[in-house]
């Protein structure tokens, strides 16, 4: 799919673009003389470059190639606003300066039609090759002035196994960016297409074109100078993504249902736990004061009984039932002790109690973040329903 934004056409001014035209385009004619190839611009009014206020951004300034195919060093070409015109014998580097435009502008190597891949223009003997391209920057049009200035720097390195970097300047020359998005944002921004015959046309384009006489390959050429043939495959592949949207939508959906009943589940359960972790603490406490109120109850007895005990040897009355209290005493004694014990295994078990009640509050806490990771998957999957949703009504809304 193009990466053109939809909106520099309506948005953008119109730009004056330019045809670099190499004249003597005889390949059978090939010299092994390497003169350097001259440049003039053409203008209206004479003589010298004329800085109107039409076309300020986008135009070429100059073009500067060092070990780009066969040369050592090109340029710098400085160019003027109107009409340009290359001019020198074979093999002086015209169509080396058309190549690199295309190349030094992002542009991929099968669109020159001079090599399948970037390493074949790097020059042979050499690691790197070197493309600057200096685009005008002006007017109140202007991409980033602020961050470029009045000229954008376009520097592309090839290396000799075929890969590139990208480094954008500013007028000054500092580095501003070395993103091939940001390269492809100016070139939209200034209406330059690249694949586009009518911006740049090569010589194997010009002589198919001149040379066909069948009605449909000019209209091939018809369709890609104007973009429709892009647009075309564009429309395509927006009803292919249309049509997987929306499976991917109801697919989405119907995972939406499953979610909401777990999470309806997972919240009951959560629930349910909450309140049986209340009953059990309320449990806990009433085995804890039934321990003490029997503590308390025995206690209040033998309290009774030593009372009793006191009484009977205050009033010596009773001498022959002393030994029969003592008995009891004893025997209540042992009681007690027996009922020590069962304190002791009360506070036993209710030490047990407490570790029980310390894993059932991890258990709780367990659940209950295995319940907000659930809502967290939930909500995700919400969220990712309402974006499906919006690309679809967007995609909807463009078609």
């Amino acid at each position: 799919m193009s990466k053109r934004k939809g909106k520099v056409i309506g948005d953008a001014p119109a730009v004056k673009s330019r045809r670099l035209t190499a004249a003597g385009l005889k390949d059978a004619a090939e010299e092994t003389n390497h003169q350097r190839p001259s440049s003039s611009s053409s203008s209206g009014g004479g003589g010298g470059f004329s800085h109107s206020a039409t076309g300020d951004i986008g135009l070429i300034e100059s073009v500067t190639l060092k070990n780009f195919m066969c040369h050592h060093l090109l340029g710098p070409f400085q160019f003027g606003p109107n009409v340009n015109f290359i001019t020198g014998n074979n093999g002086s580097g015209k169509s080396a300066i058309l190549t690199a435009l295309i190349v030094g502008l992002g542009g991929k190597a099968t669109f020159t039609n001079r090599g399948v891949s970037l390493k074949d223009f790097v020059k042979t003997g050499e690691n790197t090759a070197d493309i600057t391209i200096k685009l005008r920057n002006r007017g109140p049009d202007a991409y980033k002035r602020d961050v470029y200035g009045d000229c954008i720097s376009v520097e592309h390195r090839i290396s000799c196994d075929g890969c590139r970097t990208c480094r954008l300047k500013s007028k000054s020359g500092q580095l501003i960016s070395n993103k091939k998005e940001e390269l492809m944002a100016i070139l939209d921004h200034f209406n330059i297409q690249l694949d586009n015959p009518v911006s740049i046309l090569n010589q194997e384009m010009s002589k198919q074109f001149l040379h066909s006489k069948s009605e449909s390959d000019k209209y091939k050429f018809f369709m890609k100078a104007t973009l429709l043939e892009q647009m075309k495959r564009d429309y395509i592949h927006i009803k292919h993504t249309k049509t997987v949207t929306r499976q991917q939508v109801e697919r989405q959906e119907e995972s939406l249902k499953d979610l909401k009943l777990e999470f309806l589940q997972k919240k009951e359960r959560y629930e349910n736990l909450s309140s049986f972790s209340e009953m059990k603490v309320v449990l806990e406490n009433l085995k804890k004061a039934m321990a003490w109120c029997l503590v308390q109850e025995k206690e209040q007895l033998v309290q009774q009984l030593k009372e009793d005990i006191e009484n009977e040897e205050n009033n010596y009355k009773h001498q022959d039932n002393l030994q029969l209290c003592q008995t009891r005493v004893t025997h209540i004694e042992k009681k007690l002790q027996c009922i020590r014990g069962r304190v002791d295994g009360l506070r036993e078990e209710q030490e047990s109690l407490s570790g029980d009640s310390l894993r059932l509050k991890e258990q709780v806490k367990i659940i209950s973040k295995a319940h907000k990771e659930q809502e967290i998957v939930y909500f995700r999957a919400l969220n990712k329903l309402k974006a499906v949703r919006a690309r679809a009504r967007h995609s909807s809304g463009e078609n």
